[in-house]
């Protein structure tokens, strides 16, 4: 069935009724979400008060550019929606994201999505196409897909989405001896503060810059998705000066509404980065060892981080040297458009 686009009002669809994002679907989703993880062992770590944020989010409008889809009861089985950068720089894309509840799978929601998602993405990536800084950046469609969701990856590839990267989930035993990683001479450890977050912002941009993927954060993007983040343990955020310059950094979370569903104590370190002019001094080993010797002061069982497994920068080499050991590994999944 073709998708209308740019309505709000409700769609009936066979069984279900889709219709636009609204704040008061908020904790429907917040729900759907733990089902969700529950059934797959999945990471949605949004609270509802992220979720809150988020509804803000400039790189998508609620109302046209998602749908929540509800059984005849009203119960919300399904939620999709499409984010895309409203001022592309090196690429055009469109983030294709959608979750459907266990008991309302194998009843086709998983092609009609993705259907929706499609037209939805083409629409927007038009527009934004105008605003590229150069006109011949690639634009494509790209959807994040666990490598157990088998069926979601057939389905995808069908339509002409197929695999690009891959991404690792690690984790370190912090029972296990701590690497005596110590930090260089000429440069000085600080806690997270407001402070030095202007430069932070400033470094983390730089950092990630040469990164697959990355996208340069405005600030405000940046105090919604990075500092704003509710899981943010800013007390065991962590970054290495020299002079008044940020060379370093390592952001660390503690994801309690995992944390208790998984019956473990984990801290993750989220954003770890050092500027180019900084790299191959032992900076990077130093934080990491440092958050694990606070997580596990803290009480931790293990210490958590994400890598791309392709990372030019040995990312992955140095984790593992550390005594990280991949559990999950999760697609890019991507269709050129342009």
């Amino acid at each position: 069935m073709p998708f209308a686009l740019a309505t709000t009002t409700i769609e009936e669809q066979e069984k279900f009724l889709w219709s636009g994002y609204t704040r008061a679907d908020i904790d429907d989703v917040y729900d759907l979400f733990q089902r969700v993880n529950r059934a797959d062992n999945a990471d949605h770590n949004q609270s509802v008060q992220d979720l809150t944020k988020q509804y803000a989010d400039p790189w998508f409008n609620p109302l046209t550019d998602a749908r929540v889809i509800r059984d005849a009861r009203g119960n919300l089985v399904a939620f999709a929606r499409v984010l895309v950068n409203p001022k592309p720089t090196y690429e055009n894309v469109a983030f294709l994201e959608c979750d459907i509840a266990p008991e309302a799978r194998g009843l086709d929601l998983d092609e009609d999505l993705l259907e929706w998602m499609q037209v939805n993405a083409r629409h927007r990536l038009a527009q934004t196409a105008a605003l590229a800084a150069d006109e011949t950046v690639r634009t494509v469609m790209r959807a994040p897909v666990p490598a157990a969701q088998t069926q979601t990856i057939a389905l995808c590839n069908a339509h002409g989405v197929e695999q690009v990267r891959a991404f690792y989930k690690m984790q370190r035993d912090l029972r296990e001896p701590i690497p005596d990683a110590s930090l260089p001479e000429g440069f000085a450890l600080r806690v997270y503060d407001a402070d030095i977050d202007e430069k932070l912002f400033r470094a983390f941009n730089e950092s990630f810059g040469d990164h697959w993927g990355f996208h340069p954060l405005t600030r405000a993007e940046w105090e919604q998705r990075i500092i704003g983040d509710s899981a943010l343990r800013r007390d065991l955020s962590f970054v290495v000066m020299t002079d008044e310059n940020v060379a370093a950094f390592c952001l660390n979370c503690e994801r309690a509404v995992e944390n208790e569903r998984l019956g473990i104590r984990r801290g993750w370190t989220t954003k770890l980065g050092t500027r180019r002019a900084w790299r191959k001094r032992g900076l990077a080993t130093f934080l990491l060892a440092e958050s694990m010797r606070q997580f596990r002061a803290q009480g931790f069982d293990y210490a958590g981080l994400g890598v791309d497994a392709t990372n030019l920068t040995g990312a992955l080499a140095l984790y593992e040297g550390l005594g990280y050991r991949a559990y999950k590994t999760r697609y890019a999944l991507e269709k050129l458009v342009r």
